[in-house]
């Protein structure tokens, strides 16, 4: 699946205009523009300040809630170990001249996944929160998973908050910086407490560019993200898992804490610049994700 990324990239561009009127339907925009959820929780988690975002000229602020695994909560611990990690692509149904509908993962499936993670005790966190725990004290709860999202597509934006928010999750959004989302469409998902990071400026194969192209490509995506959106944007997204010894420096050297790969399996902290995915294909299910959790 890793040679796909890009074709997936283009026929869902097609569908934007669609999706994004759909969106402004669940979603509200402030007085200045930046789009922001509606409360996405309908009582404030205990222990969590609603944030609010205002301005001195308005005459009503809209507020949203942090979701609740957007900050520790008082009964997570120290977690040193392994932590498995989801990344989702395209949410929807694939257009018919689709050539790998196995990268679209329908609504319903998705919900289906989520519903069976909480059921069976796993809580989302964010790779930030990860990052934390492993090297710097922090605390996670007991069944930890991260749920990613690569490249920047709508529906990533406009239907999964609601659903992850139904159980106080965050997400991690992977975002290709050229051309994908509009900022308001991320700081929407930032204002719930999700986390975006970098997957690149145009999602090129990293392994075949030179020195000085690979050093745009990760240093510009997120010098973008953190201009933009004042965030740290600390975690890279290898594109389409493709990277080398090279590519893991040039990502050190952009000042990057972490970087995630799709190669399967639980992700470990001796190797913070090789963290393992388990891919969400479409029709796997939950039998699906529950054997990739269980052989991870």
């Amino acid at each position: 699946m890793r040679y796909r990324r890009l074709i997936v990239i283009a026929a869902v561009a097609a569908a934007l205009a669609a999706v994004v009127a759909s969106f402004y339907i669940s979603f509200g925009r402030d007085q200045r523009g930046v789009t922001v959820a509606q409360q996405t929780q309908s009582t404030p988690s205990a222990g969590v300040s609603p944030t609010r975002i205002s301005a001195a000229t308005q005459p009503r602020a809209t507020t949203v809630h942090l979701v609740r695994n957007a900050t520790p909560q008082p009964s997570w611990q120290p977690h040193p170990g392994p932590v498995p990690i989801l990344v989702y692509h395209a949410l929807g149904t694939p257009p018919p001249s689709e050539p790998y509908p196995g990268l679209y993962v329908s609504r319903q499936e998705f919900e289906a996944q989520m519903r069976w993670l909480a059921r069976n005790g796993y809580q989302a966190v964010t790779l930030d929160e990860l990052m934390s725990a492993w090297y710097h004290g922090g605390m996670l709860p007991a069944k930890p998973i991260v749920i990613t999202f690569d490249n920047g597509y709508p529906a990533q934006v406009s239907f999964t908050p609601a659903v992850l928010s139904r159980y106080g999750w965050p997400g991690v959004l992977n975002e290709i910086t050229a051309g994908h989302l509009r900022p308001a469409q991320l700081k929407q998902v930032l204002a719930i407490g999700w986390e975006v990071d970098s997957h690149s400026v145009n999602h090129p194969d990293l392994t075949t560019l030179s020195p000085a192209e690979l050093r745009y490509q990760v240093v510009a995506s997120r010098r973008f993200l953190q201009r933009t959106l004042r965030i740290p944007a600390d975690s890279f997204c290898y594109p389409s898992s493709e990277y080398d010894s090279a590519v893991i420096a040039a990502v050190r050297a952009a000042g990057y804490s972490n970087a995630t790969t799709e190669n399967g399996g639980y992700a470990s902290r001796d190797r913070p610049f090789e963290l393992n995915r388990f891919e969400i294909e479409g029709g796997q299910g939950v039998a699906g994700l529950a054997a990739d959790l269980r052989g991870g």
